[in-house]
């Protein structure tokens, strides 16, 4: 499935899991929060991650997305380096995340 970017722009990020056994990042946004009655709950899944980073800005509350680019400065790792992998620059109101994944999708 094919993620629409720019519907994840202001969205919350309420909840991350971390699994490192099979390399999975699940994310928990709410869309929609400015509007409380039509605020939802959608579940984003990064799998065979190679790459987290995440930059913290100290923030109250959850953070927001503001911006999500495929343009990614250069990951120095010295494993894994498949170039084709994707890759996301996300940048919220509490710091920035890079991801290095095969597959992206959202969980019902």
């Amino acid at each position: 499935m094919t993620i629409d970017i720019d519907s994840l722009l202001d969205a919350e990020i309420i909840k991350t899991e971390e699994d490192s056994r099979t390399q999975t990042l699940d994310v928990t946004l709410l869309l929609d929060a400015e509007e409380p009655s039509h605020a939802q709950q959608k579940k984003l899944r990064f799998e065979h991650v190679t790459y987290y980073s995440r930059s913290e800005i100290p923030k109250e509350g959850y953070p927001v997305i503001l911006e999500i680019s495929e343009v990614v400065p250069e990951i120095e790792k010295s494993f894994d380096n498949d170039q084709s992998r994707k890759r996301f620059k996300i940048d919220t109101t509490s710091g920035i995340v890079v991801l290095e994944f095969e597959a992206c999708y959202l969980v019902d």
